[in-house]
């Protein structure tokens, strides 16, 4: 059975686990061909009004403009991105399909979707809250907050822990909360602002100047952040001129600290979240979560497909006539997990009389307190806890023992480093 996750980040079609198609829902309409994907996203900024990218998360009737082949409407793009998906995974005749949905996807728009997908050959035999599926594979988080980011908003689904009449443990979806601000087609675009004011500064040329240079700097931000490297290599050819530059993940934090904080408010109290795998990839972000005091988690690629793989033969059918059959609900499974961390997470380094929030920081040696002409240490928020990592070769500390290996840290450790010392704290917000 054949499983799309159509989170239009990247949509993605699966059969028992193996990946068949992975691409964002973007699409170029050139006047003779209409290119989707990491293909269509290679030359937004060369062709921008050509360019679209909301057609999944609006999936609506609107007119295109300007129009491509058989491209008059929002709807269109998504026939035909489908259509290359069947293509692309080299299906023949018509497939039988259950559709992953974002959570905040509407009743109307999932009704339209299936009547796309039919006409694309697909039989779509039900759709499944994406967030409510990725979650109960992992129910040892019991009732949680998932956190999901697709290209135009991210959404937050709060889940809750209950019966299915039968005694049995069972999930089901409570709360919806969309936050537009946070899609990561915006962040995107604060990093590639944030990339090119520094190779401003750097080198006095303005890549956003030309097309050709912005597409340059566009592609490697986005590259980069997908790679979760702590530290960005920027390379701008023009004019037989190469000006290169490092811009560091905590930077990119930095600029989205407003629309981060927007995203934190939609997700409340602390408490158990949850992160897809696409929100775990935003720089800085599940840092802000667990210094606020969430216990996070990261649900691995492919967990909603994997439930729905797993509670196939339970689905609801599809009614005739193209009914949508949503379901919200699924058993739990998984193993149990703690309710509370054993420690106090930290929230701040301090260093000298100066405590700076460590979704600010890198290495350490950034920190405004410290006088070190070379790399320190890194926090690095993993596994539902803050670790620290040494950088190179550095001789680090913790509560007066050298750190041989990476190893979990929390309010009230000490560290130091070239006679540079520091500690963990935890500042409350109330």
């Amino acid at each position: 059975m054949l499983v799309l996750e159509a989170n239009d980040l990247e949509l993605t079609l699966s059969r028992g686990g193996q990946v068949l198609y992975a691409e964002p829902g973007a699409a170029l309409a050139m006047p003779k061909r209409v290119a989707f994907g990491r293909e269509a996203l290679a030359q937004a900024r060369l062709h921008p009004r050509q360019f679209h990218n909301e057609f999944w998360h609006k999936l609506n009737g609107d007119a295109v403009a300007p129009p491509g082949p058989g491209v008059a409407n929002q709807a269109d793009l998504v026939y035909l991105q489908l259509a290359a998906m069947r293509a692309a995974a080299g299906l023949r005749g018509r497939a039988e399909l259950v559709v992953a949905a974002p959570s905040a996807a509407r009743e109307s728009q999932l009704a339209l979707l299936l009547g796309i997908a039919g006409q694309a050959g697909f039989d779509v035999r039900a759709v499944v809250d994406a967030a409510v599926a990725a979650a109960s594979r992992h129910a040892g988080l019991g009732a949680v907050k998932v956190v999901d980011v697709g290209l135009q908003q991210a959404v937050v689904t709060e889940i809750g822990v209950g019966s299915d009449g039968a005694g049995a443990a069972q999930l089901r979806r409570q709360v919806v909360e969309e936050v537009p601000a946070a899609g990561f087609a915006k962040l995107l675009e604060g990093w590639v602002d944030a990339v090119a004011d520094r190779l401003v500064d750097a080198t006095r040329f303005d890549p956003l100047r030309l097309a050709a240079t912005e597409q340059q700097v566009f592609d490697q931000v986005h590259a980069g952040v997908a790679a979760a490297a702590d530290a960005i290599a920027i390379e701008v050819r023009h004019e037989d001129h190469v000006r290169q530059i490092e811009v560091q993940r905590s930077a990119l934090a930095q600029k989205s600290a407003q629309r981060y904080d927007l995203l934190l408010d939609a997700v409340g109290g602390a408490g158990a979240v949850a992160l897809s795998q696409r929100a775990s990839q935003l720089p800085g972000f599940a840092d802000r979560l667990a210094a606020g005091g969430h216990r996070v988690r990261t649900l691995p690629a492919g967990a909603a497909a994997e439930a729905i793989a797993a509670e196939a033969a339970a689905l609801p059918v599809a009614a005739p006539g193209g009914g949508v059959q949503l379901v919200t609900a699924l058993p739990a499974r998984g193993s149990a997990v703690p309710d509370a961390p054993t420690t106090t997470p930290a929230t701040h380094l301090l260093c000298g009389s100066l405590a700076v929030p460590l979704a600010a920081l890198g290495d350490a040696a950034e920190h405004p307190g410290c006088d070190s002409a070379g790399p320190l240490f890194r926090l690095r928020w993993q596994d539902g806890g803050l670790w620290v990592l040494a950088s190179g070769d550095a001789d680090v500390a913790v509560n007066g023992r050298r750190l041989a290996k990476p190893r979990p840290v929390s309010a009230g450790d000490r560290l130091s480093c070239r006679g540079v010392d520091f500690a963990l704290i935890a500042v409350s917000r109330d």
